[in-house]
């Protein structure tokens, strides 16, 4: 059979962006591939209607769309090349343009272009477009500018683009950079007057909104300084355009949605466990302003299971039939589940894996999702059950090795750990194997039995590879997933415990070979092992965090999320105490495990910084260390960063595994 090497993840094909027609008769969604021999990303927009699945763009660069009627979508694409695009961005400022495609044929013509960085269209019955867009709190209306005005305005911009005056927290998110006086501000496209209007404040940051008749609602902080940690709800009437604020900030807010005409709420208020506590349901009385708890649910909303094969946007909630819909991750896989107006939360499909997209059109629903170890596709959710639609991916693996996972299932500290172990092909038993411990990020994440190609590509090298969910791992409730204060204790424990239960299970794995890896959180408990034990070969860690203090105020998690590792304020002498504890940059002097540091450059979760303070600390403590810096990328390197730069992280990894095992290199 073929192998699965350290590039095939360049043949795969990933779904998203399900989206139903009006009368639900057609499904549109984004098939996102590899172009080989660009190494770039292209996506392209198809059309199912019943078994015809046809594809309606095809020049890879399609953005958001959306029906505008049962025979029309809307897309946003940008057909500039490179430097038309520069040029225009200096002389006109951002713009998005969208181009409306017959769907009975004909070419696609542009529709609307906007002059502001929009997404989030809702299309009103009037044929208006709702829509949140970035503006600059300095300069809100720089889009309603024209001529010499605007010339100037952003002149001003370009002289000040090399310098950055910070009046706010937090000021710098990844994937976005530097956020200093910026906002998502909710807009209306005016159609036939070719009208574009701001409708919320200058500092008014709008998160998820939807309309009702007449009104929006819509969910968001007005801040000048700080950011506030929790949401307020926000009232809007298109008539006479006053906004109001009709509930204080109480919850962190995950989405709101109409069933029929009862606004239902989701979110936490993390009063039990901290800012990842998972969201309840609520239901908003729009005349008297009351929330009332619907459904006390301890639902882990999204499906977190981690792969590296997915690409796209993802829905989140959709109200359908008197119901809301929405995606869960169970402790065995993922669900979409439904909540109705009395509060009943019920399975529409089960998944032996992960759904990472739908869409419902009356009670009908179509998920895009990894099961049974296979790559994506599309199905149908039917009685609780699923149904494959598509093969995109059938031929990719065809006469491949592909390791099945084993569950293992370790105990301690009164816990479950739940675990699998991929085997090389031809395991014998007789042999000696190296292998590889997986940790996963989050820590509010899963893994689980879905196809992760760099595991299978260790696995097709001759590694055992195995993963778990320790304790502060999605999918099981709030108490599992709670690790507040905790960090480097019980879920270090667990770790080594489902380690010690590997090797019990399977002798044939050589102690001596046996490499560790993770990324984000997986990177700080692979720096936390670093320092707490030598019994790996070698350590990759990625994306880590080393020191809690230098964490503080630099990254994007709010200050106020990392007070979960101490009990006190961090700048008092208890708080700087707890947190230095905590910080695997503490126990460095215990280091003796040669190591490798992978680090984006633009990781403003995770910044940079921490890679080179463990770098600095391992050459002078001089413990075998490479670290690998990667410009132009930021934390979802590993997942969606370039394609040349995801070959060459894994290419690295690899190489220091097969450095310290003794096995042939790939590079």
């Amino acid at each position: 059979m073929k192998k699965i090497g350290l590039d095939t993840f360049m043949d795969f094909r990933m779904l998203s962006s399900l989206t139903f027609s009006p009368d639900g008769t057609k499904l549109a969604y984004a098939v996102t591939e590899i172009d080989r021999e660009s190494r770039e990303y292209v996506t392209r927009l198809r059309v199912r209607t019943g078994e015809d699945d046809r594809p309606m763009v095809s020049d890879g660069k399609i953005g958001e769309f959306f029906f505008e009627d049962n025979e029309h979508l809307l897309f946003v694409t940008d057909r500039r090349d490179e430097k038309k695009k520069e040029k225009d961005g200096e002389e006109k400022g951002p713009s998005t343009v969208l181009y409306r495609l017959p769907l009975t044929g004909g070419e696609a013509e542009k529709a609307f272009e906007l002059p502001l960085d929009a997404g989030g269209f809702k299309l009103m019955p009037d044929g208006n477009l709702m829509m949140t867009g970035e503006i600059r709190t300095d300069d809100p209306d720089l889009h309603l500018l024209t001529g010499d005005k605007k010339k100037k305005a952003l002149e001003k911009i370009r002289e000040e683009k090399d310098y950055e005056v910070l009046t706010e927290s937090p000021f710098v998110y990844n994937g976005r950079g530097l956020i200093q006086g910026k906002r998502s501000a909710l807009f209306l496209y005016q159609a036939k007057e070719k009208k574009l209007r701001r409708l919320t404040g200058r500092t008014t940051d709008v998160g998820t909104f939807r309309v009702h008749g007449k009104e929006v609602y819509f969910s968001g902080v007005n801040f000048r300084n700080r950011r506030p940690n929790r949401d307020c709800l926000y009232r809007l009437n298109l008539e006479t355009g006053k906004t109001e604020q009709v509930l204080g900030p109480r919850l962190i807010i995950y989405a709101i949605e109409f069933i029929g005409d009862t606004l239902v709420v989701i979110g936490a208020d993390g009063k039990r466990y901290g800012d990842n506590e998972n969201p309840c349901f609520y239901t908003f009385e729009t005349d008297t302003r009351e929330l009332k708890m619907l459904c006390e649910a301890d639902e882990s909303l999204g499906c977190a299971m981690l792969t590296d094969v997915e690409y796209g946007t993802a829905r989140f909630t959709k109200a359908d039939g008197g119901y809301l819909y929405f995606t869960a991750l169970d402790r065995d896989g993922g669900r979409l589940k439904r909540i109705g107006p009395e509060g009943r939360i019920e399975t529409v499909a089960a998944a032996g894996g992960l759904i990472s997209d739908y869409d419902v059109h009356d009670g009908q629903a179509v998920f895009a999702g990894m099961l049974d170890m296979k790559l994506p596709e599309l199905y149908s959710g039917e009685n609780g059950e699923a149904r494959r639609l598509t093969s995109w991916n059938e031929e990719t693996l065809k006469d491949t090795y592909v390791a099945q996972p084993r569950p293992l299932t370790a105990e301690l500290d009164g816990e479950e750990i739940d675990g699998w172990v991929l085997l090389p092909e031809d395991y014998d038993p007789r042999k000696q194997y190296p292998a590889v411990l997986d940790i996963h990020g989050g820590p509010k994440c899963a893994y689980g039995p879905v196809f992760f190609h760099e595991m299978q590509a260790w696995a097709a090298k001759g590694y055992i590879v195995f993963f778990c969910n320790p304790h502060g791992s999605d999918g099981r409730g709030n108490a599992f997933a709670y690790l507040d204060l905790q960090w480097g204790s019980i879920d270090y424990r667990q770790i080594m415990a489902f380690t010690d239960r590997v090797l019990e299970a399977y002798p044939a794995i050589d102690r001596k070979r046996i490499c560790c890896t993770g990324g984000s959180y997986g990177g700080y408990m692979s720096n936390w092992i670093l320092g707490h034990t030598d019994r790996f070969c070698c350590i990759a860690t990625q994306r880590s965090i080393s020191n809690w203090m230098s964490m503080y105020g630099i990254s994007d998690i709010p200050p106020i999320s990392n007070f979960e590792v101490c009990s006190a304020d961090p700048y008092s002498e208890k708080g700087f105490a707890e947190m230095w504890d905590v910080s695997p940059l503490k126990y460095i002097r215990n280091a003796k495990t040669p190591t490798l540091i992978i680090h984006s450059e633009e990781d403003h979760r995770c910044p940079i910084a921490e890679g080179y303070q463990l770098y600095t600390a391992l050459v002078y403590l001089r413990v075998p260390a490479r670290m690998v810096v990667f410009h132009g990328e930021n934390h979802e390197l590993s997942r969606t960063g370039k394609p040349a730069h995801r070959l060459r992280r894994l290419e690295e990894i690899t190489g220091w595994f097969d450095r310290y095992t003794g096995q042939i290199s790939m590079r």
